[in-house]
């Protein structure tokens, strides 16, 4: 793995934010977990520390995470998986985070555990992997979905937060798979293509805000659409680890000028790793 050259990546990462948002973006790809797992690493980092996964207010300059080690094989392939799973008052459900369906999407599935006597990985081991053994993630019907925030605390007060980070596999095709951030009043803050990184390859995509304005996230994953069964396109895309920043109410929250996470005149600091060739 290897820095890009930082003001290089600057000059790439130019993206719509608005007049008083200051953005990070952390990005990689390679073939395996060990590839990205710096970059991730560095992603957390810049959210603050892990919350868990229990239904009380946690450090708002923390984060929660999704693995799906938590969801039970009754929701997971051939079971569909209910978007509001990790939206609930119990640990360790509580991660204020729903999945909703857009498009022709009308839902979501889990792989299955080996354990389960399923087929792992949706039965396509020559194409995925897992980041974070074992689940992946998909939308079945289509290839779009929201990401909704809410507090882990009320389950239905919509939330913000300052970032959001997730793990895709498979990425084969340029600009098949893209992620749009939105704030409260729906305005499109960032729009960013998630780096190509080959068959079996992974790929992270990391936002980070210096404020509370993330309210709606869209995912577009890939071209090929999951139908239950298996991917009918080229590019058939899952994802691994979701790992977001403490859903707040989304009521303006006062950011501390010594948590300040950029420099003064940043607009966006843009890091890409990538595995040496």
């Amino acid at each position: 793995m290897k820095f890009s050259n930082l003001a290089a990546a600057v000059a790439v990462g130019l993206a719509p934010v608005g007049a008083d948002a200051a953005v990070a973006i952390y990005e990689g790809q390679g073939p395996d977990a060990e590839s990205i797992q710096r970059v991730v690493d560095d992603f957390r980092d810049a959210l603050g520390p892990n919350n868990g996964n229990a239904p009380v207010s946690g450090d708002p300059f923390g984060r929660r995470q999704i693995n799906w080690d938590a969801a039970p094989d009754g929701i997971s392939d051939p079971n569909p998986f209910p978007g509001d799973f990790f939206n609930a008052d119990v640990n360790p459900r509580a991660r204020g985070i729903e999945f909703r369906e857009t498009g022709s999407t009308t839902g979501f599935q889990l792989s299955s555990t080996e354990a389960s006597g399923e087929p792992p990985l949706f039965g396509n081991e020559q194409n995925f992997q897992a980041f974070s053994p074992e689940r992946v993630f998909t939308p079945v019907g289509g290839t779009t979905f929201d990401v909704l925030f809410f507090d882990p605390v009320d389950q239905t007060t919509p939330a913000t937060t300052r970032g959001l980070g997730i793990v895709f596999v498979d990425v084969e095709v340029e600009g098949s798979t893209t992620v749009d951030f939105f704030d409260k009043d729906d305005n499109l803050l960032l729009s960013r293509d998630v780096l190509v990184a080959g068959n079996q390859g992974l790929s992270f995509l990391g936002v980070v805000f210096d404020s509370f304005e993330i309210a709606r996230v869209s995912v577009t994953s890939g071209n090929a659409i999951f139908d239950g069964t298996s991917f009918r396109g080229r590019d058939g895309v899952v994802m691994d680890d979701f790992i977001f920043g403490e859903p707040v109410p989304a009521d303006p929250v006062p950011v501390p000028a010594a948590a300040a996470l950029f420099p003064l005149g940043a607009l966006i600091i843009a890091r890409r790793r990538r595995n040496k060739r």
